[in-house]
């Protein structure tokens, strides 16, 4: 969840806390300039009350809750240019217009998530997908996406599985080897039950774990150490069809895929080559269906 939008749910706080909430909304920038002791004044509160509310939000302090609010300021203030992500066509749209629009939002969604993108975390995450197994766990709707991922890898020699059975991913984290198997947890909002419980338990066990998830606060991000954020300009309920995540998520999986490549560049060049030409010659036979069971035969 953005801030702004947790700063908005005055319903859930106190008259005090609602106060505060309604200044750090209206301040925005200007917030970068002042102590606490000065925000405190413009909000009618006093310091404490300030670090209070901060806490209750889930920061360390008011340091922190400016860092991220302002951070997330900017985060907004870089819109998208063309399109509105929820609606991005209308009902009298031509169909080069729908097309036109459809490509802005493609292209505007790689950008807004380029932005939120950290160097750090990116090595990191390849790094810690540097090992003989990679375990995606996501929900059935994320599959595809998983899926063009896990092919890539196959032809460059890296074994990904996908887990979006319960059964499958327990086992995969209670027998994998600490160290040996990485988990990567795809989830929009963050707060994917099927995702926090497998987190928390391969966390645990000790092994590896990435998550691909909205820019904003939730609980996936706070769980797993190496998160790497995704453009959250998409609603939930009110957008004519879920785009920018499958967007955004298929283009960090590429990035990734091309950072664990460079690893052994020209060894994996040659993988890829080899795995194209096989791909030329048919495994099986594409004779159609038959047996030499006279019982089947026709």
């Amino acid at each position: 969840m953005l801030l702004k939008d947790l700063l908005q749910q005055k319903d859930t706080f106190s008259e005090s806390e609602a106060q505060i909430a309604s200044y750090f909304l209206h301040a925005r920038e200007s917030l970068a300039k002042q102590s606490i002791r000065t925000a405190a004044k413009h909000a009618y509160a006093s310091p404490s009350s300030i670090v209070r509310f901060c806490k209750r939000l889930g920061f360390a302090g008011y340091n922190e809750f400016k860092e991220q609010w302002l951070d997330e300021i900017r985060y907004l203030s870089a819109s998208f240019e063309d399109v509105d992500p929820n609606r991005p066509f209308t009902e009298t749209d031509s169909p080069l217009e729908t097309a036109g629009r459809m490509s802005s939002l493609y292209a505007d969604t790689v950008k807004d998530t380029l932005s939120v993108l950290d160097e750090a975390v990116l090595l990191q995450a390849a790094d810690l997908l540097d090992c003989p197994l990679i375990c995606i766990v996501t929900l059935s709707s994320s599959r595809s996406i998983a899926r063009s991922f896990q092919e890539k890898m196959l032809r460059i020699g890296r074994r990904v599985r996908i887990c979006t059975d319960l059964h499958e991913t327990r086992f995969e984290i209670d027998h994998g080897t600490p160290g040996k198997c990485a988990f990567l947890f795809l989830s929009y909002t963050g707060e994917s039950e099927h995702c926090l419980v497998f987190a928390r338990l391969a966390l645990a066990r000790g092994h590896r774990c990435i998550a691909v998830t909205s820019y904003g606060i939730n609980t996936l991000s706070s769980l797993v150490p190496c998160t790497i954020h995704v453009s959250a300009r998409e609603k939930l309920i009110s957008n004519l069809g879920d785009f920018s995540f499958p967007i955004s998520c298929l283009y960090v999986l590429d990035v990734l895929y091309a950072l664990l490549f460079q690893k052994d560049y020209e060894a994996n060049r040659t993988r890829k080559a080899d795995s194209s030409r096989q791909d030329r010659t048919p495994m099986v036979s594409s004779s159609g269906r038959h047996s030499d069971n006279p019982m089947l035969d026709e």
